[in-house]
């Protein structure tokens, strides 16, 4: 063979083995020489999704309503307690998952309601704050949210995720009304179903000489603020 159609065997043989390469297979190329035969094998490279970040604002908080039976009084109610001081990001995959390290976190030693008593116990008692100061939310994946998100609009869709309170982590589902306006979001996130106090390892409170009892059920709202790509 000449020296020119050796290089003509060499270069068809490579070209060969990238379009099988390229195919996602592999490819052994053999080339006509007076050295015993060479192999290579190649591997398409794996495909990744890009995620847009969204940083949680400030403005962002958690509430929580409970029903409670107050001392002296005929008619229960609710106790609504809001915690604030929220933080973190996240960042949403094309399949609707969630990239690793987004998070949201509330301090809970912002929980305040509109009886001051009732706080102490409840941070001091039920949720032991010295012990476990934040609310943790690692969103997991979403569903019925079309993707990629338009730069505008109004969404509906279902959220799932793990939440950590007092140490104890439980996964749960919220359906959440967002709406987005460029590189501005702001969601409410409804937890769907409720959650029980055990589902935290917690007791339902009865605080002495105010509260009787508790209902056992937890009504979650999260209303987040974030900002992001502008689309």
């Amino acid at each position: 063979m000449t020296s020119s159609a050796h290089a003509r065997s060499i270069v068809g043989a490579i070209g060969a083995g990238f379009l099988v390469a390229a195919c996602g297979g592999s490819a052994t190329l053999s080339i006509e020489s007076a050295t015993p035969t060479a192999t290579a094998a190649a591997t398409a490279p794996v495909a990744t999704s890009s995620a847009d970040t969204w940083t949680i604002s400030d403005k962002s908080k958690a509430t929580i309503r409970v029903r409670e039976q107050l001392v002296g009084v005929s008619l229960p109610s609710d106790a609504v307690l809001t915690a604030t001081g929220a933080k973190g990001s996240f960042a949403l995959n094309s399949d609707g998952t969630f990239s690793p390290g987004s998070k949201v976190t509330f301090d809970l030693t912002t929980l305040a309601s509109d009886e001051r008593d009732r706080d102490s116990f409840i941070k001091r008692d039920t949720l032991q704050v010295s012990q476990f100061p934040a609310a943790e939310f690692v969103p997991t994946k979403t569903s019925g949210l079309t993707l990629p998100l338009a730069a505008s609009g109004t969404f509906t869709f279902t959220l799932t995720g793990n939440m950590t309170i007092k140490g104890k982590t439980h996964e749960v589902t919220f359906d959440v009304t967002a709406k987005r306006d460029g590189g501005d979001l702001s969601a409410t996130a409804t937890a769907n179903p409720s959650w029980k106090f055990g589902d935290f390892g917690m007791t339902a409170p009865s605080v002495p000489f105010r509260v009787l009892s508790v209902t056992d059920e937890i009504r979650a709202t999260i209303e987040i603020v974030a900002t992001g790509p502008k689309g």
